[in-house]
C-alpha cells in the first residue's frame, strides 16, 4: 500500500502498568517469551505493505530504540521512506497539556506533512492481535470517509473504554464510554485510518483553538458531520491496560487456538532476533505446559510459566503460573506462583513468593529478594 503510511502511538496514558512500565515505554513492554507490545501493530503495519512507519514517543525510550534499531527485522531499514523514530521536542512536561495522543500527533505535523502518503493508520501499540489494515484501508478509500474506526464487538462493557455507534450502512452516529449506552458494544480498539489532509487540518485546527483532546476534537467532531465509518475486526485482539490485563493476556497464550491465530497465522509476528543457545534441561527439570525462550538452564520444576531468554532455574525451585523476563535467576528450592518478575532479578535460596492469578505479585527491574 504505496498510498498509506503508519503512525504508532508509543506512549498511552490510558495503560498503567505500575512497576513494569517504570524503565520503559509502553510499546517496549516484553511479552509472550520473545516479543514486545510494539511488535504486534507493527507487524501487521509490515504485513500490509506499509513502508513509511513512523513510531512517536514521549518518555523511556531507549529500550525502544534498542528493539527497534534500523527497522532491519521488519524490512523496515529503507534508503527511502522506512522506520522513522520521532522522540518528543525538549520542551518541560509540565508545559504540555491535553492527552498525549494529540501531544505527540501534533509533535509530528512536519513528518506527515512531507510524506508523499495520501491515507495515514494511527495505532495504539497495546493491543495484542495479528491484523492486516489492506481490506481497512481498501475500505476507507471506497466509502470516501474522512475516518475509518476499527472496533470490535464485546458483550461486556468496561467503565474507561469507548464504543461506537453505528448504523444499519456501518457510519458512526457517536461515542459512548463504557458507563454510557448499554446497548452499544462496539469497542474501539484504538487503531484509526485517516485520510491524511483531513488529520493534517483537524490537528492544524484545535492547534490554534487550543483543543486538546484526541477522540473528542477530532473523532468526535467528525462523527457529528456523519463523515466516520466502522471496521469490525472479528479476530482475537486484547488490550492491555494494567498488571491484570498484561498477565491474564500472557496466560492466554496456553490456549492453543489463540496461539495459532497470533503466532502460527500467514502472517508473521516479526521481531528482533538474537542469537542465543538452545534452553538446556538438567537431570532434575520438570517443564509442564510452558512457554520457554532460548538459552535458559532449568534444573527445577516449571508449570504454566512464560521464560523468557536466558532464565535460570536451579535444582529444587519451583515456578507456577509466573511469567520471569531475561536473565533473571531462581535460585534453589525458591518457590515462584503468579508472580511477573522482571529483567535481571534473582531470587535467593529457599525463598518464596505466592500471588493470586487476579492479584500477582510484580518483582521490578534487578531486584534481588
Amino acid at each position: 500500500m504505496m498510498d498509506t503510511m503508519g503512525v504508532i502511538i508509543a506512549c498511552n496514558d490510558k495503560v498503567n502498568l505500575g512497576e513494569l512500565e517504570r524503565v520503559r515505554s509502553v510499546s517496549a513492554m516484553p511479552f509472550g517469551g520473545r516479543y514486545r507490545l510494539i511488535d504486534f501493530v507493527l507487524s501487521g503495519m509490515v504485513n500490509s505493505n506499509i513502508i513509511n512507519v513512523g513510531v512517536a514517543t514521549d518518555y523511556n525510550y531507549q529500550s525502544l530504540l534498542d528493539h527497534l534499531g534500523s527497522g532491519k527485522p521488519w524490512d523496515l531499514a529503507r534508503k527511502k521512506y522506512g522506520l522513522f523514530i520521532l522522540p518528543p521536542f525538549a520542551r518541560h512536561q509540565e508545559s504540555i497539556s491535553g492527552d498525549m495522543e494529540m501531544n505527540l500527533l501534533t509533535g509530528i505535523l512536519h513528518y506527515m506533512k512531507r510524506s508523499s502518503q495520501k491515507y495515514v493508520i494511527v495505532a495504539d501499540c497495546n493491543n495484542v492481535c495479528n491484523i492486516r489494515f489492506d481490506d481497512v484501508v481498501a475500505q476507507h478509500r471506497q466509502s470516501g470517509a474522512d475516518i475509518t474506526l476499527i472496533y470490535q464487538k464485546t458483550d461486556k462493557r468496561v467503565d474507561g473504554e469507548v464504543y461506537a455507534a453505528l448504523d444499519e450502512n456501518n457510519c458512526v452516529t457517536g461515542l459512548h464510554y463504557g458507563n454510557g449506552n448499554k446497548n452499544c458494544t462496539n469497542r474501539l480498539v484504538g487503531y484509526y485510518v485517516f485520510t491524511k489532509e483531513v488529520l493534517v487540518s483537524l490537528l492544524e485546527k484545535c492547534q490554534l483553538q487550543g483543543k486538546n483532546n484526541f477522540l473528542h476534537d477530532i473523532i468526535g467532531a467528525t462523527v457529528s458531520k456523519g463523515r466516520v465509518m466502522g471496521y469490525c475486526f472479528d479476530g482475537y485482539l486484547r488490550s492491555i491496560t494494567d498488571i491484570d490485563s498484561y498477565y491474564k493476556v500472557s496466560m492466554d497464550l496456553f490456549d492453543s487456538r489463540i496461539r495459532r491465530s497470533l503466532f502460527v497465522a500467514d502472517d508473521k509476528i516479526l521481531t528482533k532476533t538474537k542469537d542465543k543457545v538452545p534452553t538446556r534441561y538438567l537431570n532434575n527439570a520438570e517443564v509442564k505446559s510452558s512457554i520457554i525462550a532460548d538459552g535458559c538452564i532449568i534444573d527445577g520444576i516449571v508449570e504454566n510459566s512464560i521464560l523468557f531468554r536466558g532464565v535460570t532455574v536451579e535444582k529444587g525451585a519451583v515456578i507456577k503460573n509466573s511469567i520471569i523476563m531475561q536473565d533473571c535467576v531462581v535460585s534453589e528450592s525458591a518457590m515462584l506462583d503468579s508472580v511477573i518478575m522482571d529483567k535481571n532479578c534473582v531470587i535467593r535460596k529457599g525463598k518464596m513468593l505466592v500471588g493470586q492469578p487476579d492479584f500477582p505479585i510484580v518483582v521490578g527491574k534487578r531486584r534481588t529478594i
